[in-house]
């Protein structure tokens, strides 16, 4: 267990959080204040900073009272959503403000209108990258403890250790069999080992966080663990996997002393369907007309290396079972069932891939452009049209085909409420790095959790996957 004992982590990561934001609003005003003088022509003399100041300030105290500093575990679709109401508070009180100390002047209000819309992107896009940024050179993230079942502890540790953004870095294991064999370089001990230390044993190394699988705590209770938890730590986080409770959206009670805890049955409400089928169509026409050369020219691409059609069509499930044909542009040889079939007969190891997660690293059907365009995505831009047609939506569910449906079970239910979509959680969670029940757990997850800030951060994080061919083969 290597720690730097006597350290605030919390208070670096306030510190960086604190620092993006500043920066992030200042640059929002930069570039208002060069839009409206420089390209507009507006009169700079003409406005008060103080107006600029205000709205940076009261952004800043509604984040702290929203407790968004520092900013670990928050949940991005969340994080959206908080920073979006926050700064739109900020805007109408600053608008107020103006309102009543300059009735007349009218460039005030729409240059802090813009700086608004600025900063909203501005203080998300540098949060982010700078969270990135910092986990990278170690500066991001407090050391904790993991407790968990044997099974799940090296499950635990992997996840947060690959998602240091989210501010946890697990250095210890705590386990209820002192033998348990691990493959993970962290050290771990038993738990009658873990309770005979003393309190003070773990802030005093600084860590002041522990980490405990949700499935583990009944086993916590039997052998009296519970209280040693809280004595030895600041922070106790009960964190469960997807599946339990089939993914639902949980909230917590406080009953004036006991605590309730709710799963709800979140599905789309005819209003949420209204919407995100407003949002398919508005943005799907967009990417379909800006992206009209890129279509063309892979179109030509496929055309020229090989014989065949351009595109290739598929049927496939979709919403409520119904039976739709998800088309895309065409990745693979004519005849590519058959290679697939002689193939996987003749390597016993890539068969093995194959029947656990329907896809091979090294597919002998895909032509040299299909590479390219899988890369990138683009092979999947056809489904536009699905989108259009009411078919598909821009987020959902990959559209699943038929003999796949044994392996979603109970859940296929879940799956089938919804359009399937271009993109989802699974392709920005690891795509093609995670199992098939990994990627069901995340569809599950979706549905029963679905919001707008939710679609938003999977269409930008979609963008980052791309352009970083994360996961693509």
């Amino acid at each position: 267990m290597r720690t730097k004992p006597n350290i605030n982590h919390r208070g670096h990561m306030f510190v960086i959080t604190l620092f993006s934001d500043l920066s992030a609003l200042a640059l929002a005003i930069f570039i208002v204040h060069w839009v409206s003088y420089r390209a507009l022509w507006f009169d700079g003399s003409a406005i008060s900073e103080v107006d600029h100041v205000l709205y940076v300030l009261i952004c800043l105290v509604l984040f702290m009272a929203a407790s968004l500093y520092p900013g670990i575990g928050l949940n991005p679709a969340m994080e959206m959503k908080a920073v979006t109401q926050l700064a739109t508070i900020s805007l109408l009180i600053v608008i107020i403000f103006l309102t009543i100390t300059a009735p007349f002047w009218r460039q005030a209000k729409i240059d802090i209108i813009l700086i608004y819309l600025f900063s909203i992107f501005m203080v998300l896009g540098i949060r982010w990258a700078g969270r990135i940024l910092a986990a990278h050179f170690g500066l991001w993230g407090e050391p904790v403890v993991v407790v968990a079942r044997d099974e799940k502890m090296e499950t635990m540790m992997r996840y947060f250790l690959q998602r240091r953004r989210l501010g946890f870095v697990p250095v210890l294991g705590v386990t209820f069999e002192s033998n348990a064999p691990s493959t993970f370089p962290i050290n771990t001990m038993g738990a009658d080992e873990f309770s005979r230390l003393p309190d003070h044993y773990f802030g005093q190394a600084g860590i002041n966080t522990v980490l405990i699988d949700s499935l583990a705590v009944g086993e916590t209770v039997n052998i009296n663990l519970n209280r040693k938890f809280l004595k030895k730590f600041k922070h106790v986080i009960f964190v469960s996997d997807m599946d339990w409770l089939e993914g639902v959206s949980i909230s917590y009670h406080d009953f004036e002393g006991m605590i309730g805890i709710e799963a709800r049955q979140n599905f789309l409400s005819p209003l949420d369907i209204f919407l995100k089928r407003v949002m398919d169509i508005l943005l799907s026409s967009v990417i379909l007309i800006l992206s009209l050369p890129i279509l063309l020219l892979t179109a030509v691409l496929i055309r020229l290396e090989s014989p065949g059609p351009i595109f290739y069509r598929q049927e496939r499930i979709g919403r409520n079972g119904r039976r739709i044909l998800v088309q895309k542009f065409r990745s693979m040889q004519v005849g590519a069932d058959q290679i697939l079939i002689e193939y996987l007969a003749n390597n016993p190891q890539a068969r093995v891939e194959w029947e656990e997660n329907q896809k091979l690293r090294n597919d002998p059907r895909i032509t040299r452009v299909g590479k390219w365009i899988r890369k990138f995505s683009v092979d999947e831009m056809p489904q536009l049209f699905n989108i259009l047609k009411g078919e598909m939506s821009l987020v959902g569910p990959r559209p699943i085909v038929e003999g796949e449906v044994s392996r979603y079970k109970d859940n296929f239910d879940v799956y089938s409420t919804v359009r399937p979509g271009v993109t989802g959680m699974w392709q920005v969670s690891g795509r093609n790095h995670t199992s098939y029940e990994e990627r069901v757990l995340y569809d599950v997850y979706y549905v029963r959790n679905w919001s707008v800030w939710l679609d938003i951060y999977i269409l930008l994080r979609t963008v980052w996957v791309v352009l970083s061919r994360d996961g693509a083969y």
